[in-house]
């Protein structure tokens, strides 16, 4: 069982909860290739895509994107959006900041100023206050400005053209990012850090040209320096080998591992054979378990460090079930995989159909995963809180909180699979909703009931 979670503060954690202005816990997410995205949505009489063809739309719309960009969005619309809340809690809510700080790169110009606006928008920056602040007269909270480095490249867009039954995604190519503004990147992360208290650290996608490939183990160095009892959340498949290597290192160098926060990778069962080198017909093809095992552990034997740096691998597959890994970093007499893997559960993925009438729902899939992500990383965080009843403290919603509870207590005592399954009713959910980024909470909510969590154990025994 999980020991209670008024017991899981560190003492590095307590010397910054007895400082006020500190007393509020954020999350860092790194999404250093940010994007303007347009959907571009097919007329009816034209609704396949056919190449070659001239198609016309019969709507565009245009919203934030990125990987990163996802996350923050979906982790202030679960902080501040839910339509569960109470008159009272949704007002005083929406006058909190969302405790995000997103890192990345944003392209100067018209398109990255827009990308901007809609950011601070969509985290309500115009409509929050400072921390311990009744009064609007000092002005809005600047949680997006934080780690935000404009650079001179310009900002890409990414275009998804949404048929009937499919969506295609044409992604333009990223601005150059140059040296001092890395630096300057660092400079902000060291002093945002001091600054803050940081919970939990997500790190999302892809790099733009001109990092290092050591940029996402440097700012996991950061961090964690500063805030060992941090979680951290990975879902990318670049700079892997540099952040395993720093995670493996600091769990070794005679730190007391109850203090360090978990490590856990989400990725896609196609990005997790890619890593593994084993070739796969589809990215959302059908998988049996034995497959998914075999692709888990060529994995944590061809990349290095690998074992040793991570907690819990989470892996999705479009609509299909997914599957949870509790890792070890100690090799044990597990007959099938020498012990790396403790654990392992197969979480289905609910059917979205039934949160219409009638049943008959158009699925918006694009960028479901991040929102997985989002969901995952909100509801590990409540669950490593040293104090949940505490009001500064409070990420989520009461009732988002209660069913997380509920589910933790009901079905498995591990926060990271109980998180995970948040996460995939958080990503269903986002489906049904042609923007990016969004979700019904009280969806997410009425599907996480419907996440059923199967343990395979069995099957590491055979």
């Amino acid at each position: 069982m999980l020991p209670p979670l008024s017991s899981r503060r560190s003492p590095s954690e307590k010397s910054f909860a007895s400082s006020n202005a500190l007393c509020e816990a954020y999350s860092i997410v790194v999404g250093t290739n940010p994007a303007l995205q347009k959907q571009f949505f097919l007329s009816p009489k034209t609704p396949q895509l056919i190449p070659g063809n001239v198609h016309r739309a019969s709507q565009v719309q245009e919203g934030i994107g990125g990987k990163g960009q996802d996350v923050a969005v979906t982790l202030g619309c679960l902080t501040s959006s839910s339509s569960s809340l109470t008159t009272s809690e949704s007002h005083s809510r929406l006058r909190r900041r969302p405790f995000v700080l997103l890192a990345q790169f944003l392209g100067k110009g018209a398109t990255g100023d827009l990308a901007l606006s809609k950011l601070k928008k969509a985290l309500h920056e115009d409509e929050c206050l400072n921390d311990d602040d009744d009064d609007k007269s000092k002005g809005p909270c600047n949680m997006v400005d934080a780690l935000t480095v404009r650079i001179n490249s310009s900002l890409r867009t990414c275009t998804t053209i949404i048929g009937e039954d499919s969506a295609t995604e044409l992604v333009e190519p990223s601005g150059t990012v140059h040296d001092e503004e890395i630096e300057q990147l660092y400079q902000r992360i060291e002093h945002t850090i001091h600054a803050r208290r940081v919970r939990g650290l997500c790190i999302m996608g892809s790099m733009p040209p001109g990092c290092p490939k050591d940029l996402y183990a440097n700012i996991y160095e950061k961090v964690t320096n500063v805030h060992p009892y941090a979680i951290t959340l990975i879902d990318s498949v670049v700079g892997l080998d540099h952040l395993f290597e720093k995670i493996a290192r600091k769990k070794s160098d005679g730190n007391d591992l109850s203090l360090l926060g978990k490590t856990m990778l989400k990725l896609n069962f196609a990005e997790i054979c890619s890593l593994a080198r084993i070739k796969v017909d589809s990215e959302t093809s059908c998988i049996d378990p034995n497959q998914v095992i075999n692709a888990v552990n060529e994995f944590l034997s061809t990349v290095a460090n690998a074992q040793e740096a991570l907690d819990y691998i989470a892996i999705t597959n479009s609509s299909n079930p997914a599957y949870f890994f509790c890792i070890s970093g100690e090799r044990s007499q597990n007959a099938k995989n020498g012990g790396v893997i403790t654990s392992m559960f197969q979480l289905n993925v609910p059917n979205v159909s039934f949160l219409q009438p009638g049943g008959d729902v158009t699925v918006y899939p694009i960028g479901a995963g991040d929102l997985v992500a989002a969901g995952t990383l909100a509801a590990w965080e409540y669950l490593s809180m040293p104090n949940p009843s505490d009001t500064t403290l409070e990420r989520l919603s009461s009732c988002v909180q209660k069913e997380i509870d509920l589910k933790l207590g009901k079905d498995y005592d591990d926060a990271g699979l109980i998180s995970f399954a948040f996460g995939i009713a958080c990503g269903s959910a986002s489906c049904i909703q042609r923007d990016n980024s969004m979700l019904d909470v009280d969806h997410a909510l009425e599907l996480f009931t419907k996440v059923n969590l199967i343990p395979c154990n069995m099957l590491l025994d055979g």
